[in-house]
């Protein structure tokens, strides 16, 4: 199921990097146009890991004015050292009592925030779902 939902992410980012722009009309009479462009780029990391043993990467980097943000989906070998559960970081994130920072898998920048929830895919590897922002 896992790698099935991991499969479709990588079909639905193949449209690469694209630059959006739209606008939002607030009120009947005010008539306050506000423009919003956000960058998103598709990305890809392997790497060893602190924990987790050897991480697979697919994501996007969302970014505006306000925010930079990562999303992404991982595969890595060391469900051991990194076992099921939720995890936050504000920067800094708690597993088996050790603590840890976050670095973009996009341009290694550390984040301010991070969640990862990670599941068990029952063939002794690791799935994290990654969200974080700079």
């Amino acid at each position: 199921m896992k790698k099935t939902a991991l499969l479709a992410i990588l079909v639905l980012a193949l449209g690469g990097a694209s630059l959006e722009a739209g606008s939002a009309v607030a009120g009947n009479v005010a008539g306050i146009e506000t423009e919003i462009e956000r960058t998103i780029v598709r990305f890809t990391a392997v790497y060893d890991g602190e924990i987790g043993g050897r991480w697979n990467c697919v994501g996007f980097r969302i970014s505006n004015k306000s925010l930079t943000r990562d999303t992404e989906q991982c595969i890595f070998t060391d469900l051991s050292s990194m076992p099921p559960g939720t995890y936050v970081g504000n920067p800094y994130y708690r597993v088996n009592g050790l603590s840890y920072h976050w670095f973009s898998d996009y341009d290694g920048v550390f984040a301010t925030h991070v969640r990862l929830i990670i599941t068990d895919n029952g063939d002794g590897t690791g799935h994290a779902d990654v969200e974080a922002y700079y």
